[in-house]
C-alpha cells in the first residue's frame, strides 16, 4: 500500500520513501540512521517511532504488540486515512501504560 514495503522480522535502518508518501509515514532522521524493529514504520506517529527507538531498551516490543491487539488500543476515525494521525483515537487503558511513547 503507498508503495512501502511492510513489516520484516529483521531489523534494519529505514530507507528513504518517495515524495509521495504522505509527510507522517516519512522516516525520521533518528530511523534513517539507527537498526531498529521495522513494524514501528507504519505508524503515523513520528515522535512514537523515535521514542521507541530511543527507549529499545526498556521497551518490550512483544508487550506492546500484544496489547495492540489484545487490548483496547485505537479507534479509526470513519472516512479519514490511516496515514493521517489525526484519524486515530488512543484508548483510555492502552494510553494509560503506553501513552509515554507518543508525547
Amino acid at each position: 500500500m503507498l508503495g512501502l514495503s511492510y513489516g520484516t522480522t529483521v531489523p534494519a535502518k529505514s530507507l528513504p520513501v518517495a515524495s509521495d508518501i504522505p509527510p507522517p509515514l516519512h522516516p525520521t532522521p533518528l530511523q534513517l540512521i539507527t537498526i531498529h524493529a521495522r513494524w514501528i514504520d507504519r505508524f503515523p506517529f513520528p515522535k512514537m517511532r523515535n521514542n521507541m527507538i530511543s527507549m529499545s531498551s526498556i521497551v518490550d516490543d512483544e508487550e506492546f504488540l500484544s496489547d495492540l491487539f489484545t487490548i483496547p488500543s485505537f479507534n479509526l476515525t470513519p472516512g479519514r486515512a490511516t496515514w493521517d494521525p489525526r484519524a486515530w483515537k488512543i484508548e483510555k487503558s492502552f494510553a494509560e501504560k503506553w501513552g509515554y511513547l507518543f508525547f
